[in-house]
């Protein structure tokens, strides 16, 4: 066979071909059913305004899409999305009118209730003087004084949990009752310290309270610790508790109380109708005040007459200071009361009784006082051993019968002032002074008034220079952590930043704002297509209608 003709043939062939139309797709080879259009008869390439429209939308999405990711690690350690943290921690601030007291709580996160221990090990607190009021001529230095506190606290606490830890404000010394502009402004500034304090803090967390509310958080904490708490309410135990300017007295009745006295609370599914009454001076501050103008009244005045000598059997041997006894922080009185010590607990404790009774209108003790104390209840029968009892006293054990409370008294009464200050350093010595007639005054008013009897153990002591389990912050602290539970400890403005969603909604607007431009920019212009002419035999660009 002649392979050259052959092959002139079909170069023949080719260059025939060329000069006619191509061959049908059917005659091709499947790899060369496409053909590339000339670069002539292409579409356009993008324009510079098109390339500029794309550079934007990246300049723009680009910073957005590093927000988010900001924002979604932000979230994702979050303490919404935490697993949950068997311990964590707590924090209560009790402005009283001597001074503020934190109290940081130690707590495991489980159950319906969280679990605080009592043991003395669960909690620390730490005491600052002076008291809010005082700072009433300059209420922006407030916040100062809980700086040490705040402090205190942060050497406590993991600096990793701070930002979960929530802290309560609880004024209980009467700032509320300052002139408003003056209570606003003290409040005002105690936010403004707490808020950059580091730890979550909100506005509505920092309250002033009254003693009824004061009773309730007492009446919770006693019933926390008893093991009665989330029970039947009429296996709970009602509560005496002696504070500092009144006395509080809660429990559930069998019959609904009146309705002023009627307080609703309502922890998981179980409702509780307490009977809540602040009995105003039965106070112990209240009562050691009371007692010193009862003998001041009986004194020998100085001829300056501006210093009297008072001889008092509640203070201790050896106390040869001056004593001021301000009757109230509004009380003009300018007379300085020196002291003669006699130190003697027996003799305290009827001069407590005396005050007790409204200058001894029972003179055989037992002396039932519950009827002057509530007289709506008269008539209606109180199981008094239903009851539990709650006073703060330096150094006394959770849990102890009036036979330690008089053994305790006969040491702060009866030992010489240095020795106590000696043995006591570190406790203020206004506290210290005081003991000898607390002591005293809590006997006379549970044993001698109630008629507890002195071996009894309902009674719960808070010491004031420690956290204790039956201190009414403890109930507050319950409370507020069961209202508020930890999934709702955190916002999405707290997570992500206050001013997070209006960045959020600014992108959205600008991002959405260029591509409606881009688009109708698009739509405007006219769009080609490429099709081969088979008449022609070439490539031709036609617009497509809009």
């Amino acid at each position: 066979m002649d392979f050259s003709s052959l092959q002139s043939r079909v170069s023949f062939s080719s260059s025939s071909s060329s000069s006619h139309f191509p061959p049908h797709r059917t005659q091709l080879h499947p790899r060369m059913h496409y053909a590339a259009p000339p670069a002539s008869l292409r579409p356009p390439s993008p324009s510079r305004g098109e390339r500029c429209w794309f550079l934007a939308i990246g300049l723009l999405t680009l910073p957005f899409l590093f927000y988010l990711i900001a924002v979604a690690r932000r979230v994702h350690t979050s303490a919404r999305f935490d697993a949950t943290r068997p311990k964590c921690f707590g924090l209560v601030i009790d402005a009283g009118a001597a001074g503020s007291r934190i109290h940081v709580f130690e707590f495991l996160n489980e159950g319906r209730i969280p679990f605080v221990g009592v043991d003395g090990k669960g909690s620390v607190s730490m005491k600052v003087r002076p008291g809010l009021r005082e700072f009433a001529a300059e209420p922006e230095r407030a916040g100062d004084s809980l700086q040490e506190m705040l402090e205190f606290a942060k050497g406590r606490i993991p600096r990793a949990e701070w930002k979960a830890t929530r802290i309560w404000f609880i004024d209980t010394g009467g700032v509320g009752s300052l002139k408003l502009e003056v209570s606003s402004a003290i409040m005002k500034s105690c936010r403004r310290a707490l808020t950059a304090s580091g730890f979550m803090f909100r506005d509505e967390w920092a309250s002033s309270i009254t003693g009824q509310d004061k009773g309730i958080y007492a009446w919770v904490a006693a019933n926390y610790v008893l093991g009665t708490l989330g029970a039947n309410p009429q296996e709970t135990m009602g509560i005496i508790q002696l504070g500092g300017a009144s006395a509080q007295v809660v429990f559930v009745p069998k019959e609904p109380p009146p309705m002023e006295l009627s307080r609703m609370l309502k922890l998981h599914g179980v409702t509780y109708n307490l009977y809540s009454k602040s009995i105003h001076h039965f106070g112990q501050d209240v009562a050691w005040e009371s007692l010193t103008k009862l003998n001041s009244s009986g004194s020998s005045r100085s001829s300056s007459d501006s210093i009297e000598a008072v001889m008092s059997a509640c203070i201790p041997k050896g106390y040869n200071e001056i004593l001021n006894p301000k009757i109230s922080s509004d009380s003009l009185e300018k007379v300085i009361f020196t002291v003669d010590a006699a130190g003697n607990f027996s003799a305290c404790r009827s001069k407590a009784s005396v005050l007790l009774q409204g200058q001894g209108t029972c003179s055989h003790p037992p002396c039932n006082i519950l009827p002057r104390l509530l007289p709506e209840l008269q008539g209606t029968p109180l199981a008094i051993h239903k009851f539990f009892y709650i006073s703060e006293l330096f150094g006394m054990a959770p849990r102890a019968s009036l036979l330690k409370v008089e053994a305790a008294g006969r040491h702060y009464c009866e030992d010489h002032w240095a020795r106590l200050k000696e043995e006591h350093f570190g406790v203020d010595e206004m506290d210290l002074l005081k003991y000898c007639f607390s002591s005293a005054y809590i006997v006379a008013l549970l044993h001698d008034g109630l008629g507890i009897p002195m071996d009894g153990k309902r009674i719960g002591f808070a010491d004031p220079t420690v956290s204790s389990p039956f201190d009414w912050t403890l109930g507050a602290f319950i409370l507020q952590t069961v209202v508020e539970p930890k999934l709702e400890t955190e916002i999405v403005t707290q997570i992500v930043g206050n001013d997070a969603i209006t960045y959020i909604e600014l992108f959205a607007i600008l991002f959405m704002a260029i591509l409606a431009a881009f688009f109708l920019s698009n739509w405007r212009k006219p769009r080609f297509k490429t099709v081969y002419d088979l008449e022609k035999g070439h490539y031709i660009v036609t617009r497509v209608p809009g």
